[in-house]
């Protein structure tokens, strides 16, 4: 069975009818609107799925996946505790929740601090808030409102396809995979899924519930000495039903998908539905399935998936101690995908040439390299050759290279800091290119210190008080410019600023009499760099608002 997908498909499933019951549509239900939102107004068009009562919370436990999922409490264990509420929010956007239904605020809260709004604003997180002291509200009127709305929305309309496709496309990149759309496909069909190759060598699975862990032996007995057809097929025992759907994969390879079922909701439909997603997933962000391609490893180790990253390595010829440097390449929405298949051959080429084994390939918004980089004569000419191709080609956005002897083994841990610091690394410092690990580190570290209600963040801010309240508005961007965009050069800062190098050196002079710091002598360089990063980010998110 083939599907033909491309990106079109997305987009014309855009166009239907909405996709499921969004928190929009909630707020017309007749417990919700009693309520009024009072924060993260962004996110009302995110997809519920589901609802879930949360009074008791770790806010260390965050590794569970919950997508889709509107969130129900009154912060009692934490009513005294701002920070720990600030913490909540930031969790449950990470395990991707879609909102918090807020109950009893004056009676339990006494009042909603603005801090705790402001984080929701920052993460596009909708609070509704209940009426303060209706305490004849109950949790069980918005359950029942909100799940019965999501099943008459199931029962009328069929867009499971579309409608997983819209949720994934809402989910961070970091967590976007296989493994994510197949956990999406369990709690639709109250299924176990399997998703492996013609070989039974399994590439991603999901649990129904998700903490029944189901031994995949015993899927691939069941199913290893029955002839691969074209069809469903299904064994009835005594542990369950068990499914399997063969399919065809972006690159022509043979791909299987298991199921384990203990109900009547699955069937031979909603494995071809599933199948559906999971083409259509690897069309719209170029996941590369193809386990016997070298270049499905990258994928792998992204995901941490050891198991399947040593058979690709044992597969392949793979060995993981000859690569130490990786390059990850973001790019433009615009960029063509005859375009980026072009550079990747002229760059696989230009690798051949030099004798350095390289793996390439596209993933998502994105092209990854992996590669040797080291100290001789014939590194450092590869890595030139690499600089001026990178520099010359227009559809890459930027770039970030990271080094470690021990690559492999940190891939999955980078792809997920560079996800999250890399929208701050670009406003940090929108006029650069090319980044180093270190640079989405700090981007990073300066996020989170400006997402927190530390009175770190407010300490640093404080100290271009002298600069703001000046008259002279232009001392707040050269010293901006000057340290983020010049790295400190005076040259540098009076070409991007546009003014003779004088203006430049006697804006600086005012700036340190303001300030009473010296721009060059730590520690106190390094405070006003850090405050000046988070001024820079504190204005782009105005702009954004």
């Amino acid at each position: 069975m083939v599907v033909a997908v491309s990106r079109l498909c997305y987009y014309s499933l855009k166009e239907e009818k909405q996709m499921s019951i969004t928190l929009r549509d909630c707020l017309k239900l007749p417990s919700l609107s009693l309520g009024r939102v009072i924060a993260g107004h962004k996110g009302l068009d995110s997809i519920v799925t589901t609802v879930s009562v949360l009074e008791f919370n770790d806010t260390d436990e965050l590794d569970i996946m919950t997508p889709n999922e509107l969130l129900i409490s009154a912060l009692f264990t934490m009513k005294d505790d701002v920070e720990a509420q600030c913490k909540l929010l930031q969790k449950s956007k990470y395990n991707g929740d879609v909102g918090l239904v807020l109950f009893y605020s004056d009676v339990i809260l006494g009042h909603i601090d603005d801090r705790f709004t402001e984080m929701a604003d920052l993460l596009n997180f909708p609070i509704i808030l209940l009426p303060e002291r209706d305490m004849g509200l109950k949790y069980s009127d918005v359950i029942s409102d909100v799940m019965e709305a999501i099943f008459y929305d199931r029962k009328v309309n069929n867009y499971f396809v579309s409608s997983t496709i819209e949720r994934l496309s809402q989910t961070s990149e970091a967590v976007r995979s296989p493994s994510l759309a197949l956990q999406i496909a369990s709690d639709y069909a109250k299924a176990s899924f399997f998703l492996c190759d013609e070989s039974y060598h399994l590439i991603a699975s999901s649990f129904w519930p998700a903490t029944n862990f189901l031994d995949f032996n015993r899927v691939k007995e069941t199913f290893e000495e029955k002839i691969l057809t074209e069809n469903t097929v299904m064994e009835d025992r005594e542990e369950g039903i068990y499914f399997r759907t063969p399919f065809v994969g972006k690159a022509g390879n043979k791909l299987m998908l298991c199921a384990v079922t203990h109900n009547d909701i699955l069937y031979s439909g909603i494995m071809s539905e599933v199948v559906e997603v999971i083409q259509l997933f690897t069309a719209l962000w170029n996941y590369n399935l193809n386990v016997s391609a070298k270049e499905s490893v990258i994928p792998a180790l992204f995901e941490c998936n050891e198991d399947l990253v040593r058979h690709i390595c044992q597969f392949t010829g793979i060995k993981a101690e000859l690569y130490n440097e990786a390059v990850i390449i973001e790019l433009l929405q615009t960029a063509q995908e005859r375009e980026i298949g072009v550079w990747l051959t002229q760059t696989r080429s230009l690798f051949e040439q030099f004798a350095v084994p390289l793996i390439a390939d596209h993933l998502g918004t994105h092209i990854i390299m992996l590669y040797f980089n080291g100290e001789g004569t014939k590194d450092m000419l590869l890595e030139e050759e690499l600089q001026n191709q990178l520099t010359g080609w227009q559809a890459a956005k930027f770039c970030t290279t990271y080094h470690s002897e021990q690559l492999f083994d940190k891939m999955g841990a980078v792809f997920k800091e560079y996800a999250a610091g890399k929208d701050a690394a670009q406003k940090i410092y929108p006029n650069k290119r090319q980044f180093t690990e270190e640079d989405m580190h700090y981007a990073r570290r300066v996020q989170k210190l400006f997402n927190s209600i530390d009175a770190e963040k407010e300490y640093y801010l404080n100290l271009l008080t002298p600069i703001m309240d000046d008259r002279e508005p232009e001392l707040m961007e050269t010293l901006a410019c000057y340290l983020l965009d010049a790295s400190s050069g005076l040259k540098a800062a009076s070409a991007l600023l546009y003014v003779h190098r004088n203006t430049v050196l006697y804006r600086l002079n005012k700036i340190r009499m303001l300030l009473g710091y010296d721009l060059a002598k730590m520690p106190m360089a390094y405070d006003i760099y850090m405050a000046v990063s988070l001024h820079r980010l504190r204005e782009n998110e105005k702009d954004n608002l």
